[in-house]
């Protein structure tokens, strides 16, 4: 997806893990696990990155599950370890292990390894783990997989840790073996860099980054809560970057009343078309197609946005929650950029726009949030509907509060009691929302509102909101309509599902047609007036065709300046 458009909610697999879980609440001394990662960084089929886990007297029986990681995950494939990739032993010796399936999720399907006999003693583990390969077909889609770049490993842990599927929490000690690393070499966890000694479950072993190798680092030396690391030279300059993002880091953390926890980012470099990125514990990783030539400008709202998902979020199944998780991202990563300086008033105003018209154009806009879940994981189309429909919802209720209270209160006071109620492990869901929002503008309003929104009616943005900087004004839209199965843009690149009297019909697809060659469909996807050209093989023949992929209009909005209202009226 484009840039701040492709960040995939992780918080469906990442918004209920502890970051650091408490020990002094156990009534027993908690298991230790002795993690340790050593690189072996050839460029080559060869490469690897070794995992050796020692799990403290797990006592397990027989049949009892030992590890687990998913064979994909939303269409990301794993390391998977068939056959005796992955290894255990006991004080008695090798632990012999059976693999079979859990029931398929929505997400993707785990693999699960078990013991034949019980275990004594402490169970170590061990696995290499290989990086993917990839190319400039490959799709772009979440950054989970492990990538080797530059002599250095990049990678979500759920995509090549197997993870214990006793779930913990667990005493985790970190260490990386660094002897056969190039000189210079670091390894840095989304908990931290070096050597980490914390307390977490099981899953934020999976659902967190590891990168190590020849990194570099913004600063150059750890100190305080933030870290930028990449492994390539860029094309925008790195430590511009970094210090805009850890400043914006300081004023969003102080917003939500968060003095304490650090924050990571990671950079790498894609052979493929598309800039995204991907947010986990405290931690993001963004992926760049260097000859693209991003900016620092141009990156720092996708950064942003995932750097928001680090404070709210919604108890509840991802379905009937991502328009909050996604939609207070897009919110705040907007409005605490304004209010911290980070962006001018020009850039706010084309950002507003871009978000209004990737709203009003998705051809998904009318489904319902399940309805819209149900094809999340397949369409990328799909997955951008909570993106705006939960951003405009909260501007529409943030405009309705601050009517109400006579400018005294607004969306923040609803947002920050939501995230204080998480950290004091109280009740979050949609009832508390709903009960937070009628405290201020009404039961009922708030209901329809709500209602509303998740049954996938159009939202229109109120003429108060914004104003009076800004106006909102009419503004017909163009859907976005390929014309044919967007899966067809997959590994396989076969033309299926041709909408008949499509533009794509039209224009001499055929079902059938091998994609050879496609312009940047997100970008396409994200200016009206873009055509998008496909080089298409049938049989022996190629041809080229060209066409605007868009649906009959429907009705949009977009704001403009108010000119009569000075830059100090803009607040957001």
């Amino acid at each position: 997806m484009n840039a701040h458009r492709l960040a995939i909610v992780a918080a469906a697999f990442a918004a209920s893990l502890a970051v650091g879980v408490d020990a002094g609440n156990t009534q027993t001394p908690l298991p230790k696990l002795d993690l340790t990662l050593t690189p072996h960084a050839t460029g080559g089929a060869d490469s690897y990155l070794g995992v050796r886990m020692v799990l403290q007297h797990p006592d397990l029986k027989a049949g009892a599950g030992l590890m687990r990681l998913p064979l994909t995950l939303v269409g990301i494939p794993t390391a998977r370890y068939d056959g005796d990739a992955l290894t255990a032993r006991d004080d008695d010796g090798p632990v012999p292990l059976t693999q079979s399936e859990e029931p398929p999720t929505p997400q993707g399907v785990y693999r699960r390894w078990s013991v034949t006999r019980a275990t004594h003693g402490d169970v170590t583990v061990n696995f290499h783990a290989p990086p993917r390969h990839i190319t400039a077909a490959t799709n772009n889609g979440p950054l989970f997989d492990l990538r080797e770049e530059a002599g250095a490993f990049l990678g979500a842990g759920v995509g090549f840790m197997a993870t214990p599927v006793p779930p913990g929490p667990w005493r985790v000690h970190l260490a990386w073996d660094l002897s056969g690393a190039p000189a210079g070499s670091r390894g840095v966890w989304s908990m931290g860099d070096g050597a980490v000694d914390t307390v977490l479950p099981s899953e934020a072993l999976a659902f967190s980054y590891y990168g190590v190798g020849p990194l570099k680092r913004f600063p150059a030396t750890e100190s305080g809560r933030f870290g930028f690391y990449w492994a390539s030279d860029p094309p925008f300059d790195p430590a511009d970057l970094a210090q805009r993002i850890e400043k914006l880091y300081g004023s969003m953390s102080a917003f939500f009343g968060d003095t304490s926890s650090s924050y990571r980012v990671f950079a790498r470099s894609n052979p493929y078309l598309g800039t995204g990125g991907t947010s986990l514990a405290h931690s993001f990783m963004f992926g760049y197609h260097a000859p693209a030539k991003p900016t620092a400008d141009s990156l720092q709202l996708l950064i942003a946005h995932e750097m928001a998902h680090t404070w709210p979020a919604m108890q509840g199944e991802h379905g009937d929650t991502a328009w909050y998780s996604e939609g207070t991202a897009e919110y705040y990563s907007l409005a605490l950029s304004w209010r911290a300086q980070a962006i001018t008033l020009d850039k706010v105003l084309r950002t507003l726009n871009e978000r209004a018209d990737a709203y009003y154009t998705n051809p998904y806009r009318g489904l319902s949030n399940p309805q819209a879940a149900e094809k999340f994981w397949t369409d990328p189309v799909a997955q951008t509907v909570p993106y705006g429909r939960g951003w405009l919802y909260l501007v529409q209720t943030d405009a309705e509060i601050r009517a109400a209270s006579q400018g005294k209160r607004s969306l923040d006071d609803v947002v920050r009691e939501l995230y204080r109620r998480e950290t004091a492990k109280q009740p979050y869901g949609i009832p508390q929302w709903l009960e937070l929002v009628s405290r201020e503008i009404g039961p009922a309003k708030a209901k329809a509102g709500y209602d509303h929104m998740a049954s996938g009616g159009l939202m229109t943005p109120p003429a108060e909101a914004f104003a009076p900087c800004l106006t909102a004004v009419s503004h017909p839209a163009q859907p976005f309509e390929l014309g044919f199965a967007r899966s067809s843009l997959n590994d396989e690149r076969v033309v299926k599902d041709l909408v008949a009297g499509s533009a794509a019909d039209k224009a001499g697809v055929r079902n059938g047609d091998v994609i050879v060659e496609v312009n940047d469909v997100n970008k396409v996807r994200s200016d009206e007036t873009m055509t998008i050209s496909l080089t298409l093989r049938r049989g022996e023949t190629r041809q080229t065709v060209s066409y605007l992929p868009r649906g009959a209009p429907v009705e949009g909005y977009r704001w403009e300046r108010n000119p009569k209202a000075p830059a100090s009226a803009c607040r957001f």
